[in-house]
């Protein structure tokens, strides 16, 4: 089972992401990219680190990108290749072409997924993308 994080501000929001999830995700939740930063390099640091983050990018007292940002500096710091870091999909109503395009580019994420997010769509591109196997 994979080991998740789910960042966003909207409870409702994280809380309905986890139940996305349910059988094939264990899910740690945060409410904002300052509490992911801190969960992930506690996580990496304990030796039980994420296999995926699904991370909002607007939020209060860090955003999304930011803390994307900060977790591919602890990844580097610690020796993890690019290739080799953590999954992350980015989660948010930004949803023009310059959102999507700055999300690979800041977030370095392995996918964008606009709000509201449907069950099917995310474990598909989960799937697509290797990260769970398509059910």
């Amino acid at each position: 089972m994979l080991r998740s994080l789910v960042v966003d501000d909207d409870k409702l929001g994280r809380e309905l992401i986890a139940q996305y999830l349910t059988g094939v995700a264990e899910c740690d939740m945060a409410e904002n990219g300052l509490k992911c930063v801190e969960m992930f390099r506690d996580a990496f640091e304990g030796g039980n680190p994420y296999d995926l983050i699904i991370l909002d990018i607007v939020m209060p007292e860090m955003d999304g990108y930011t803390a994307a940002k900060e977790i591919r500096l602890i990844e580097k710091e610690w020796g993890v290749s690019i290739n080799d870091g953590v999954n992350i999909v980015v989660v948010s109503s930004l949803n023009t072409p310059d959102d999507v395009i700055q999300s690979y580019l800041s977030a370095r994420s392995v996918a964008h997924l606009v709000k509201p997010l449907q069950p099917d769509k995310l474990l598909a591109t989960l799937g697509k993308l290797g990260i769970l196997k398509q059910r």
